[in-house]
């Protein structure tokens, strides 16, 4: 697959760093008690940030909960709606309810939103619009029924979707090895007639290849395709959780060997594309940037509604 340009790589770089440092400054000034779903998508980056840098203002995509942080990544949505999402408080749209920019809400129950993002296909197969779905969920998500059915319709009637199952591993306490008889999760896709891929999903280059390689694909009038992305959640499931579920030292191998940020900066500074001189200075901008949208947000007049945020997507745990 093409290497993607310089230019590309850069940006890709500072987004991860943006939505790494951005979900932390959240989580330290509305706690764990009501950080949206007490969930965190520390480590699983990565697909939503190569995914979104590959689709257009008007295509579709539904991000595994964990993850909503990433939305700013999306064209047309930007940090300070990301920021005013987790703030309670939004300067223009909610990032997970924006139709105009193809985020088109969530659900609370696992695989649900499935037949929204498949009926967001039609409508673009039948007004030929051009514009691709992406819908991507959990491991955990993937397993039930209303997802099968998406994608056996999709399969059906050759919609513009890419289905993506982001594996972290876990779909709360219980090991993927234990719900799935395959070890390659891609090949689902095959029971579905779908050109299906697996993808190292904490590797920046390749998971952004791979999202090119399928969002194209489906683009040009290939129909529906599936990528499984393994990941790893290198926090708890929840706030509190004692993890009791995980093989002693698992999390810090995973952190040690495969976090996507340490691990994309080591070979961009390999690459000679960053130096640390310039690592310092993005860290800076980025703090920055996060202090400006959190500023701008808490200058907004408080009136009804205001206040702690509410859980937005609980999919794909």
């Amino acid at each position: 697959m093409e290497m993607p340009s310089n230019e590309t790589l850069l940006k890709l770089y500072r987004q991860l760093l943006t939505a790494r440092r951005g979900e932390q400054r959240m989580f330290e000034m509305v706690g764990p008690a009501i950080f949206p779903t007490g969930h965190r998508g520390v480590g699983e980056e990565v697909i939503p940030i190569a995914i979104c840098s590959n689709l257009t203002e008007t295509d579709c995509f539904h991000p595994n909960f964990r993850t909503a942080f990433c939305l700013f990544a999306k064209p047309g949505i930007d940090l300070t709606d990301v920021i005013g999402m987790n703030l309670g408080r939004l300067p223009r749209h909610h990032p997970f309810f924006a139709p105009q920019y193809g985020t088109l809400g969530s659900s609370g129950t696992l695989g649900e939103p499935a037949v929204i993002y498949v009926g967001a296909a039609l409508a673009n197969a039948i007004q030929k619009t051009g514009d691709v779905t992406v819908f991507v969920q959990g491991d955990g998500a993937s397993n039930r029924a209303p997802t099968h059915e998406a994608m056996v319709v999709a399969a059906a009637w050759q919609l513009p979707i890419v289905f993506v199952i982001q594996n972290n591993q876990y779909g709360m306490g219980t090991s993927v090895h234990k719900s799935y008889n395959i070890e390659d999760l891609s090949l689902r896709g095959a029971g579905y007639g779908f050109p299906h891929d697996r993808v190292d999903g904490n590797d920046m280059v390749a998971m952004y290849q791979m999202a090119k390689k399928h969002i194209d694909n489906v683009r040009n009038g290939g129909g529906p395709s599936l990528i499984a992305a393994d990941t790893y959640r290198l926090g708890a499931h929840y706030e509190g959780d004692a993890q009791r579920y995980r093989p002693k030292g698992e999390v810090e191998e995973w952190r040690r060997t495969k976090d996507p940020l340490p691990r994309y900066q080591k070979q961009l500074l390999e690459m000679e594309l960053l130096t640390q001189r310039e690592v310092d200075r993005l860290e800076e901008e980025v703090a920055a940037e996060i202090e400006a949208a959190i500023a701008t947000i808490e200058a907004l007049p408080k009136g009804p509604g205001s206040g702690p945020p509410v859980a937005t997507a609980v999919d794909g745990i």
